[in-house]
């Protein structure tokens, strides 16, 4: 079982990976992109904003390989697999898996694009892969 809840801040981020569709967020007053944190992103919390999609495309920002299945039992049978923070091209920063890749090949700086998951009938993760 993949244990997510579902709050009203990132509902139309699961219900948009259910459609295989990567979905961030975009200030409708300066333009900028972010995912849930305003804080770190330059928006302010009183701008108003909406969900549109991402390219799907960007770089590893930083990785690591876990050996341990840790915040499932969707990973007990995966290990070891890799979470890697992914900078996409809209410069949004979200943590994943890097998926269908060797770990070999998984550097700092790689191209990586958005793959869909399906972990359970109500759950599709956006994972990556290498380009």
């Amino acid at each position: 079982m993949f244990n997510l809840i579902k709050d009203i801040d990132s509902y139309e981020f699961w219900k948009g990976a259910k459609e295989n569709r990567l979905l961030i967020q975009k200030s409708t007053l300066s333009n900028k992109f972010f995912l849930y944190s305003r804080s770190y992103s330059g928006v302010s919390a009183n701008e108003p904003f909406e969900w549109v999609e991402a390219s799907g495309k960007g770089v590893i920002y930083s990785y690591t390989i876990s050996n341990i299945a840790g915040g499932s039992e969707f990973y007990i049978k995966k290990t070891p697999y890799v979470i890697a923070s992914i900078l996409l091209e809209e410069g949004v920063r979200l943590m994943s898996n890097i998926v269908d890749s060797h770990h070999s090949e998984i550097k700092i700086g790689k191209k990586v694009k958005v793959v869909f998951k399906e972990l359970t009938a109500e759950v599709t993760f956006p994972c990556f892969k290498i380009i």
